[in-house]
């Protein structure tokens, strides 16, 4: 920087003058560059500094001057720095270009590292000296944004931006393959599970369930493998009771299954509600389950292929989770042949590992090999629990606890937990948990014939009253969420358009007698 280019004069200082004797430079000698004149006192009557500031710097550890003895005299100029001041040409008027002050060695040890290795020396003054007069420099940062507020070419300051919130993170509208996902519904330790919609020629749309494989799994081999043997095998049941798979396939390094949507609630979901608002799962409602879930199984056991061979299928895991039960009364047993490819998972979730024993047949948990009478065993487990509201396995012990409980399979008669189970239905549930699988219903289908001779025996029961029986348990804002991609023919969605809600729906009727 050119020194004293545009330079004001110091009125105290006579024209090529050197700097004050204490040799530190004033405000003005700094700052000559930014101002034409001294500034006026303010009109508002704040005082103005009459004398210029002098520039100053403390020692942070003790206040006293750290510059040499001033009766000193100062050293001659070095040859090479007036060589190097002559570069520069003429010095200005009222501008004396003079070395650093000398380094003293006993002031060395008092000076920062940085300093110690620019060779320069500052007169250090302690800091609650008052100031001479002169220019206020506080006055001229007012006046110069005083007048930029002025300056009519200038743009106005604009406010900093504010800081976008950060992002939810939400699977909803994004792309995965041919499929929008519209919606996550569940996710395990092997997989998760989204509402998606495939779109097709002249609008065609068709919403499905995909689930995907977890990205950590997609590098075990055996699993993969396992995973899509077990899916190619299963995908082709068609039974209106089993959930209906589409398509199987990869995208990038990502397995997924398309299948079947099924728009209701899984039966361990329903239980569990049934039980929050004080209710039971009707008797001929639960037969009914079992019996359809009977049929699945009966379908996929007998099962052949193109050959004529039977496939020999066994689900492995049948649960209440595993039952799905529409709005429209609709039951349907999912997740075919997926359990075999997740015992192949590297992580197992300890939970799920505790909630699948509890419904294991005896030689499934003794590792032994397994049959389709291991699946009848496990569904035999699920009506017990419909029909009594317990689990006949369930400890307080660990999972080793459970284990053993299953090997043994010492169960309670339902009749002894609840005396209203019918002497029949109780044979029945008896059988089905045989510990021998030779003692048991050799299959799904002898096992659907005996539930049915109960029902027969009972006042018929439909789809409609299992669905009459789900409206009691979720109201219409979740029978009827995410149907269409918005909330038509909710409460809120009728109030929304402007309709008034129907104050004789089942919801209201609830309500009005006090029924949540």
């Amino acid at each position: 920087m050119s020194a004293g280019r545009g330079k004001a004069k110091d009125p105290q200082r006579p024209p090529g003058a050197a700097p004050a004797p204490d040799d530190r430079l004033t405000a003005q000698d700094l700052f000559g560059d930014l101002i034409d004149s001294v500034l006026p006192p303010s009109e508002s009557g704040s005082a103005t500094r009459p004398e210029p500031i002098r520039v100053q710097v403390s020692d942070p550890v003790s206040p006293e001057p750290l510059a040499g003895s001033p009766a000193e005299p100062a050293p001659p100029v070095p040859d090479e720095v007036e060589a190097a001041f002559s570069q520069l040409g003429p010095a200005p008027e009222g501008v004396v270009f003079r070395p650093a002050a000398p380094v003293y060695d006993d002031d060395e040890a008092r000076l920062p590292p940085a300093a110690l290795k620019t060779g320069a020396k500052l007169s250090i003054t302690h800091p609650k000296i008052p100031l001479a007069g002169g220019i206020d420099l506080a006055s001229v940062a007012e006046s110069a944004i005083g007048e930029r507020a002025h300056d009519v070419d200038a743009p106005p300051p604009q406010p900093p931006a504010p800081e976008s919130p950060p992002r939810e993170t939400s699977w909803r509208d994004d792309t995965f393959g041919p499929y929008r996902l519209l919606d996550r519904v569940a996710v395990g330790g092997m997989a998760e599970v989204f509402k998606a919609k495939r779109t097709g020629v002249e609008g065609f749309e068709k919403i499905v369930a995909v689930k995907r494989i977890l990205p950590h799994l997609g590098e075990n081999k055996e699993f993969l493998d396992m995973f899509v043997d077990e899916a190619k095998m299963v995908a082709g049941l068609t039974h209106p009771n089993i959930v209906q798979i589409y398509d199987l396939g990869r995208i990038e390094k990502s397995y997924y299954i398309a299948m079947e949507f099924v728009h209701g609630r899984d039966l361990r979901t329903i239980m569990r509600r049934a039980r929050e608002k004080g209710l039971r799962m009707p008797l001929d409602l639960s037969l009914r389950v079992v019996s359809q879930v009977s049929s699945a199984l009966e379908y996929a056991h007998r099962k052949k292929d193109d050959r004529g061979r039977a496939m020999e299928i066994v689900h492995r895991d049948v649960s209440p989770q595993n039952i799905l039960i529409s709005f429209e009364g609709e039951v349907k047993l999912a997740d075919f042949g997926i359990a075999k490819a997740a015992t192949k998972a590297s992580n197992t979730d300890r939970g799920a590992l505790r909630g699948k024993l509890l419904y294991m047949s005896p030689e499934q948990a003794w590792g032994r090999p397994i049959d389709r009478r291991s699946d009848v065993f496990s569904l035999g487990i699920v009506l017990y629990e419909m029909v009594t509201e317990t689990k006949p396995f369930l400890g307080a012990g660990t999972e080793m606890t459970i284990l053993e409980l299953v090997r043994q399979c010492l169960v309670t008669a339902p009749r002894e937990v609840n005396p209203r189970v019918p002497e029949a239905l109780d044979r029945v549930i008896m059988k089905a948990l045989a510990r021998e699988p030779d003692e048991r219903y050799q299959d799904a289908g002898e096992m659907q014939r005996g539930i049915e001779k109960i029902l027969r025996e009972r006042p018929p029961v439909t789809a409609r009253d299992l669905a009459r029986f789900l409206e009691l348990l979720f109201d219409r804002q979740e029978r009827e969420e995410n149907v269409t991609g918005d909330h038509r023919g909710t409460a809120a969605g009728e109030a929304a358009a402007g309709r008034t809600p129907d104050p004789m729906s089942l919801d209201a009727l609830l309500k009005r007698f006090g029924i949540e």
